[in-house]
């Protein structure tokens, strides 16, 4: 019996003949329109709920649309990703056939300098053993006239300047070979890391498509979920209805047997009162104040190797907690660093995942590979959008990987940390500290 009633049934003792004022009858009467007025009353506000119902799913319904609009729009973005990641190959493809041919003219060209380098030593060697410099006095002195001396002096000289160009087109040669593998190498990496920023944009299209895949499945469910309370409003408030009738139809039959049962519930009511006064006060007398003390785990750093990812204070440890959501206990595969800022890979190694879970919010998972014969994977959850790596790419110990936020199930800026070992989390306080 709330408190609504008592002051029913106090008002009916008030307009009771004893008080001097209306007759049972009047009473009765007051009464049943009180209630018929509470029932519309409470029909008012059902149908103020029903209203709030209806806009509520045009509301639902609008933000269905525009998630689905966003949809449209990241699947544009990802369509003229994967063109340009196409072009992109296809240029890496271009560059890869020019390598072949340049490493064929390489290889022909390495042959004429090979060639030209033979002679030069044969020359060489023909010079220091069987033609000396004597050799080529004789042959000047051997001339018959001026004539004779001026020829020969000539071909001994186009012999040295031949020599000479040979010699200089054999540097020109190995510098344009040298310089050819250098533009052929530098012009491949900066194909291969265009191709790596264009991966990484389209992971993070792909994530961000996730998250609002995530966003219209709530919106769905929050609709159906929406519409079913409406309905419920609904047939409350047709059930409200029916009551009013049959209050109004009732009213001249129930007033003498109402005034008799509002009389005899006040009494009742006021003896529950007192009983309820009298066990209070008892259990005041019998309270006693309890002080209970929490001892705060303490972890010590080990020489894992691992670094910490974040900057701030563990907020929330591994193993059995209260839960954030709802109360109740749940085991906490990690811990909650509390904090700010840049988010670092704990060790090097390969990134698995990075993309949007309806739990972690934006998260990526690396494998660090076999560490003491166990296979050791990191994780790293609830950060911003926009990850700054894409699956398959190596990351270097203390490399970002993303910023700290609030994304998925989160209660605050925080990053989520786990560590998984042969796929079964352990507490990360081993590898990184309390």
């Amino acid at each position: 019996m709330g408190k609504k009633h008592i002051a029913l049934f106090s008002s009916i003792l008030l307009l009771s003949p004893i008080a001097g004022g209306f007759t049972a009858q009047a009473a009765t009467l007051e009464e049943l329109q009180q209630q018929k007025d509470a029932l519309q009353l409470e029909t008012n506000t059902i149908q103020s709920q029903i209203d709030e119902k209806s806009n509520s799913l045009n509301t639902l319904e609008s933000e269905k649309a525009n998630l689905e609009t966003k949809v449209n729009e990241l699947q544009s973005q990802l369509d003229e990703l994967m063109t340009r990641l196409a072009d992109q190959e296809q240029k890496l493809a271009a560059i890869e056939s020019k390598i072949l041919e340049l490493q064929a003219e390489i290889e022909a060209l390495q042959v004429v300098i090979d060639q030209r380098t033979e002679k030069l030593n044969t020359q060489a060697r023909y010079i220091q053993t069987d033609a000396g410099v004597t050799d080529i006095a004789s042959i000047l002195l051997s001339s018959e006239d001026f004539s004779d001396l001026v020829g020969k002096i000539t071909v001994v000289s186009k012999i040295v300047t031949a020599n000479k160009e040979i010699v200089e087109q054999q540097e020109a040669d190995q510098q344009k070979v040298e310089d050819s593998k250098l533009a052929v190498e530098e012009e491949k990496l900066a194909a291969e890391a265009l191709k790596q920023d264009i991966l990484i944009s389209k992971n993070n299209v792909v994530a961000q498509k996730a998250e609002i895949d995530v966003q219209i499945a709530q919106v769905i469910e929050n609709y159906e979920l929406t519409e079913v309370e409406k309905n419920g409003l609904e047939s409350t408030k047709a059930d409200l209805a029916a009551q009013t009738a049959t209050i109004s139809n009732d009213m001249a039959a129930e007033q003498a047997r109402i005034t008799a049962e509002a009389i005899a519930a006040a009494e009742a009511e006021a003896a529950a009162i007192a009983a309820a006064e009298a066990a209070a006060a008892a259990a005041a007398n019998n309270l006693t104040a309890s002080v209970s003390t929490t001892t705060s785990p303490s972890y010590s750093v080990n020489s894992s190797g691992f670094l910490r990812p974040a900057s701030g204070y563990i907020s929330s440890p591994f193993g059995n907690r209260v839960s954030p959501f709802g109360g109740s206990i749940e085991f906490h595969r990690g811990v909650d660093i509390a904090g700010s800022g840049a988010i670092s890979a704990a060790q090097s190694g390969t990134v698995e995942t990075a993309t949007y879970h309806a739990s972690y919010g934006y998260y990526v998972v690396i494998n660090h590979g076999t560490i003491n014969g166990v296979n050791v994977k990191t994780l790293y959850a609830h950060m911003q959008p926009g990850l700054l790596v894409a699956p398959g790419q190596t990351v270097s110990q203390g490399q970002q990987i993303g910023v700290m936020g609030t994304t998925g199930s989160s209660t605050g800026v925080h990053l989520h940390f786990e560590v998984q070992e042969n796929g079964a989390v352990v507490n990360p306080v081993n590898y990184i500290g309390g």
